[in-house]
């Protein structure tokens, strides 16, 4: 007989399951309930489930691995495999329930001795016997509930006294001298070791120039009169230059060519341009007379204008203050990169001096223009040696933490979770790379409480004395806080080891204390 293998969904319910029953087509068939789902999870759908299989004669068996489905499904009688494999392989344990049912009802036959035993038992006990067990059963509950009565006096009552103890600040700065030549972990007086650390870095930027410089924008124009000094024609092609005589020479060239009659005192006239634009080429009348080149021989020359249209124009340019300005941006670019380098240097015991950081060498120092160069943009690429020096924080901490136990007091202890150590200003750094600095430590102090036969003299009294007798023998800030439990008890325990006992300083929480009875 084969077994039908029914996979069942995640939005089936217990009214689709049942449909689904119905139109079996095997008396023997499996659920695969899906993983992770809720289906067949209720024991009331699976009640059900069982209910309407044994109506329609059929056996059925589940297949999952959630336990909420296995353990409820057992208890109703399903049979449980892991995997339809598991289900095909074990058909001989699907008949064990229906056996089971068929052998109810059956008359079971038992022999002689079994009815004796029976008959045995049945049998009235004497009165006596009975008053006798009622009385001693009496006897040892009441002994009983006094020994549980007893015992939760003294075991089961618990109590924490919270201990406030006497605070006394503690403050301390000393001088400290890191020293790169000094044997690692070794101190010596005020003085720690450090190590010096280098870094090389490269670093380029730009800025928008702040200057301005006038710039020659145009040429000045104007005409000139070529006088001709011999009785010969005479050509002046374009581009012969003529210029002025006196101060810085202004040279102009002509625009086009003109022809010079061929008589004594011949004359033409030609446009003529500045060869350098800007206002400098604004001449006045008289002053362009001197002709360059061979036809100096031949002609003279004279502007009986002033020449006019040589102008300026403001172009960004480069100062003294924006090369400082980019300069100071790229060195304070470079110190950065290289706290980051110097840092991934530190092992863990060390710290960086950020404040002995300092410029060792220029190695190169490259600028695009200079001041006074028309430009709108400077660009500096700078590379620099920086020095730091690392400081052995540990052993600065050390001297720091020695000072602030000479400034406890008799009977008191510094709490270790207040202290707080910090370095202040960089003194000074030398050459070789020592650093004086400040170092500060502060902290609280407290009271030392010393609890040997203090907690078997408060077992078994009342809160408000037991507190009372806490404040006068101990140095406290306050009265102990009491907590017993339960809270109806209304005394410490009996017991010693049944009472706890906590310092609260305020920082880091509640120290516990061993308790001596």
């Amino acid at each position: 007989m084969a077994i039908q293998v029914l996979y069942l969904q995640e939005d089936d319910d217990i009214v689709s399951i049942r449909d689904r029953l119905d139109w079996a087509q095997e008396s023997q068939l499996v659920l695969v309930c899906p993983p992770g789902g809720d289906v067949l999870a209720s024991y009331l759908d699976l009640a059900i489930l069982r209910r309407h299989a044994d109506s329609l004669r059929l056996e059925v068996g589940l297949i999952s691995t959630d336990h909420r489905i296995t353990s409820q499904a057992k208890a109703l009688g399903f049979p449980v495999f892991s995997s339809v494999r598991s289900a095909t392989r074990g058909r001989r344990r699907w008949w064990r329930g229906r056996r089971r049912r068929e052998l109810v009802g059956q008359r079971v036959i038992i022999d002689e001795a079994d009815r004796l035993e029976v008959k045995r038992r049945r049998k009235e006990p004497p009165t006596w016997r009975k008053w006798l067990t009622r009385y001693l059963a009496i006897i040892a509950y009441i002994v009983i509930l006094a020994l549980i009565f007893i015992t939760a006096v003294y075991v089961i009552p618990g109590a924490t006294i919270t201990l406030r103890p006497e605070i006394r600040p503690v403050a301390v700065s000393r001088q400290i001298v890191v020293d790169p030549q000094l044997a690692a972990d070794v101190s010596s007086g005020a003085t720690v070791p450090g190590r010096v650390l280098s870094s090389i870095q490269e670093w380029q930027a730009e800025v928008e120039t702040t200057g301005t410089v006038a710039v020659a924008d145009s040429s000045s124009r104007g005409t000139v009169i070529f006088v001709n000094k011999l009785d010969e024609p005479v050509t002046v092609p374009a581009g012969t230059r003529v210029s002025t005589s006196q101060g810085d020479r202004i040279v102009f060239q002509t625009i086009s060519p003109v022809d010079v009659p061929d008589v004594v005192g011949g004359t033409a006239e030609a446009q003529i341009e500045a060869v350098e634009p800007g206002e400098d080429s604004n001449v006045a009348i008289g002053l362009i007379n001197r002709l360059q080149g061979t036809l100096a021989n031949q002609l003279e020359v004279r502007n009986l204008e002033a020449t006019t249209g040589g102008l300026m124009r403001q172009e960004p340019s480069v100062t003294e203050a924006d090369q400082q300005r980019l300069r100071s941006q790229v060195l304070q670019q470079l110190q950065i990169r290289a706290l980051a380098e110097m840092e991934s240097m530190l092992t863990d015991n060390e710290v960086l001096a950020r404040d002995s950081l300092r410029l060792v060498e220029i190695v190169d120092e490259f600028y695009t223009h200079f001041p006074g160069e028309q430009s709108d943009e400077l660009t500096v690429e700078i590379r620099a040696e920086l020095q730091a020096t690392a400081v052995n924080e540990s052993e600065a901490v050390a001297l720091v933490y020695e000072g602030l136990v000479d400034e406890v007091g008799p009977g008191f202890e510094l709490v270790p979770d207040s202290l707080i150590f910090g370095g202040g200003e960089v003194i000074g750094v030398d050459g070789q790379g020592r650093v004086t600095f400040e170092m500060m430590g502060e902290g609280v102090s407290s009271a030392r409480l010393v609890m040997d036969h203090i907690i078997e003299p408060v077992s078994g009294q009342e809160i408000g004395k037991a507190a009372s007798f806490l404040y006068e023998q101990l140095p406290l800030s306050d009265y102990p806080t009491i907590r017993v439990w339960p809270e109806w008890f209304g005394r410490l325990p009996y017991l010693p080891v049944r009472i706890r006992t906590h310092v609260e300083t305020g920082f880091g929480g509640a120290a516990e204390l061993s308790k001596v009875p």
